[in-house]
């Protein structure tokens, strides 16, 4: 592409030298030389400095436009790149140009086209926990019938162990709703104990008789986010009993502080790495996407969006022994008014 440009520029330097009379002259001949060299210099360097800012801003803007839009956004819109500038250039230079816009125009579409796959998955994702959040309910209202007219205590065990079963059922079909970004359809209209909401926690976990609650400070939570700190709390106590060996047991505190409210749940496992916690916190604190994460870490993923909707502070430190202790702080906003701790500058 280049060859016939410079060809040009030498058969142009040796007309214009031959017209200027400058030929065994050679100062003039070197001045007609790099005023020809600078007129393919400066295009050529015009040219990488745009490469440079189509990959280095340009590109990535629009990509995280189309990313970032909402559902009813249009994703056309987000996806326009700003026209190029390139006024009076030679024909091959303007082919590379026009080579530059068709490669930017195909990382926009490949690019568009992975979001509107993504938007397609997300709604049918949400579609599929909807649904099935919907039969485990069910499922639970019918259970909770049969409990209170059985009366055989063989029975009423076996009932109980299918309510539990459903219970955990029911989380599985929410934590596909959480990674979507769909809410909690499960709300409450008044403030619920903080003591009930563990103790909810522990019944949608699989090993809930190896959880010992060591102490709970009694508090109001506010009902809109019973459902979702409920949930958030057992994803980290199933961690912790699956990080821990099967005869040893996950403690878990609650206490009220100035703060608000922090829950501990302690394991007694074989910990992990500096390396390994710094990447489970950016999980926790949703720093990292669960499309690009491992399958067997969606609990981390659940409670990372958990954690930013409920405006909590979810974090992994080493126990003082060994294993693993995960803390979380709720916001005091998130507390009935009465249960709220008093902050400084707080009016009484």
């Amino acid at each position: 592409m280049f060859r016939p440009l410079v060809r040009r520029v030498a058969d142009c330097s040796s007309t214009a030298a031959g017209r200027c009379g400058v030929h065994g002259n050679p100062l003039g001949a070197g001045a007609l030389g790099l005023a020809a060299t600078r007129s393919v210099t400066r295009p050529l360097a015009a040219l990488a400095a745009e490469a440079g800012r189509l990959a280095d801003r340009v590109l990535p803007d629009a990509v995280a436009r189309i990313q970032g839009a909402g559902p009813d956004q249009d994703l056309a819109e987000a996806a326009a790149l700003p026209a190029p500038e390139r006024p009076g250039r030679a024909a091959e230079l303007a082919e590379v140009g026009a080579a530059l816009d068709r490669l930017a125009g195909t990382a926009v579409r490949l690019a568009v086209e992975q979001s509107v796959l993504q938007r397609n998955s997300t709604r049918s994702l949400a579609g599929l926990g909807r649904r099935n959040q919907a039969l485990v309910t069910r499922q639970l209202g019918f259970l909770s019938g049969l409990e209170r007219t059985e009366h055989d205590p063989g029975v009423l065990a076996n009932l109980f162990e299918l309510d539990h079963l459903a219970t955990r059922m029911r989380r599985n079909a929410e934590s596909v709703l959480v990674l979507v970004g769909e809410p909690s359809p499960r709300r409450w209209a008044r403030p619920v104990g903080m003591g009930d909401v563990v103790r909810a926690a522990l019944g949608e976990v699989e090993d809930y008789r190896r959880v010992v609650l060591r102490q709970v400070d009694e508090a109001m939570l506010d009902g809109g986010a019973v459902a979702e700190v409920a949930h958030l709390l057992a994803e980290l106590i199933e961690n912790a009993l699956a990080a821990s060996a099967p005869d040893t047991d996950v403690e878990v505190f609650a206490r009220l502080t100035a703060t608000g409210y922090l829950v501990a749940v302690v394991d007694h496992g074989t910990g992990l790495t500096e390396a390994g916690l710094e990447r489970a916190n950016a999980r926790l604190a949703g720093r990292e996407s669960f499309l690009v994460g491992s399958s067997g870490l969606l609990g981390h993923y659940v409670v990372g969006r958990l954690s930013v909707r409920l405006g909590a502070e979810v974090r992994l430190t080493p126990s003082p022994v060994h294993g693993v202790t995960a803390t979380v702080l709720l916001p005091g906003a998130l507390l009935a008014r009465e249960a709220r701790p008093t902050l400084v500058g707080e009016a009484r």
